[in-house]
């Protein structure tokens, strides 16, 4: 049966994420499931397909299809039976950790609209891209391929503009992540004890992260730490968003502390690690979905900014309990941890600013659906 004149046939019908998922960091599995529970709410007719590391483990854990990144056959299939391409959250587009990477996801923009998706940037920050050349790449590539990029912040706003991106449409949201919830109170209950963790017990969190110059700092750390139990009675608990290199930071500063340590090695589900940092009186967090996470549940923040992003999120929430690495110090940090220790039972305006962010939030998704509307 052959169709109407006028009218083409379209084979098209699936939306492709790609992000650095797969990789055993929960951040980034967050946003993956955040993203995920919005396009089945808005487009429950489409398929996802994940461009994850690990394919299998993705599709156990967030129910979706999903295919090997490093495939060029698998990903140009995926591409060519998608509407919709979204380069999903997080930081995406900077090069200090390699320009390999860098290069990766501005080469899958570049392809998913030569391959005739449309082409969304998610709730994505935006650098630190360091090197001109690369800046040079990543203004020519948004510019040219991106249709719609949302950000997570003020400071990726800036960022974007500084690289001379002006064709594309933009718009600023907040992380995706900020609309995942916290495990139920009973889960959370299990789930500490199952820990060692008495789950009405006193606790500061501190969420490390491996990176160059924190071995110096380690001692840092330890002093707060054994500084805070002497003071407040409250036990360390280190909580691991990454499973390659946070445990070992948390051991590195453990063995200078005299006060007890609880190292959560492995990292747990997104909803529990939200529902463990929501026990706690303050958290003192290196990586930024720590933040996020305990934001969310209007626990007393300070952030240790080893790159942008962590400042830059406090900053978008109006927090100022901010310290760079390598300014770090113990009377600073036992300053930063007591303000916010301050703040316990006090988090009604932290929690306000959080629901307009969760509201921000919600662009992501109308940007994403007003493309899939135009395929």
């Amino acid at each position: 049966m052959s169709l109407p004149r006028g009218e083409k046939k379209n084979k098209r019908r699936g939306i492709v994420v790609c992000g650095s998922y797969g990789h055993g960091n929960a951040g980034d599995e967050a946003i993956l499931e955040a993203i995920v529970a919005e396009l089945r709410r808005s487009a429950p007719d489409c398929e996802l397909t994940v461009l994850s590391r690990s394919p299998a483990e993705t599709e156990k854990k967030h129910g979706v299809k999903a295919v090997y990144k490093f495939s060029p056959l698998g990903v140009v299939r995926a591409m060519l039976g998608a509407k919709l391409y979204i380069n999903g959250g997080g930081s995406l587009i900077q090069d200090v950790t390699s320009s390999r990477s860098l290069y990766y996801y501005l080469g899958t923009i570049a392809l998913a609209k030569m391959l005739g998706c449309r082409v969304i940037m998610y709730g994505c920050g935006i650098g630190p891209v360091t090197r001109p050349r690369n800046r040079k790449i990543a203004r020519f590539i948004i510019d040219r391929f991106a249709d719609t990029v949302t950000l997570r912040e003020d400071d990726s706003l800036r960022e974007l503009r500084a690289f001379g991106v002006e064709r594309p449409r933009v718009l600023v949201a907040s992380d995706p992540a900020l609309t995942l919830e916290s495990a139920p109170d009973s889960e959370v209950d299990a789930c500490m004890l199952s820990l060692g963790l008495d789950p009405h017990g006193k606790y500061i969190c501190i969420v490390p992260r491996k990176w160059p110059g924190f071995g110096e700092k380690a001692a840092a750390f330890a002093q707060c730490a054994d500084e805070i139990y002497e003071k407040h009675g409250l036990e360390t608990v280190f909580l691991s968003i990454d499973h390659k290199n946070d445990a070992l930071a948390a051991e590195l500063i453990a063995r200078h502390m005299s006060a007890p340590a609880h190292i959560i090695g492995d990292v747990l589900p997104v909803h529990l690690t939200i529902g463990v940092l929501a026990r706690m009186r303050a958290v003192v967090s290196m990586r930024l979905h720590g933040l996020i996470f305990a934001a969310s549940q209007g626990v007393p923040l300070v952030g240790v900014s080893y790159d942008p992003k962590v400042r830059a999120f406090l900053h978008y929430i109006g927090q100022n309990s901010c310290i760079d690495l390598a300014e770090l110090g113990r009377e600073r940090l036992i300053s930063a941890a007591e303000a916010a220790l301050s703040q316990w039972g006090d988090g009604e305006a932290l929690k306000a600013r959080l629901r307009r962010l969760r509201e921000l939030e919600s662009v992501n998704t109308q940007e994403a659906m007003r493309l899939l509307g135009e395929c």
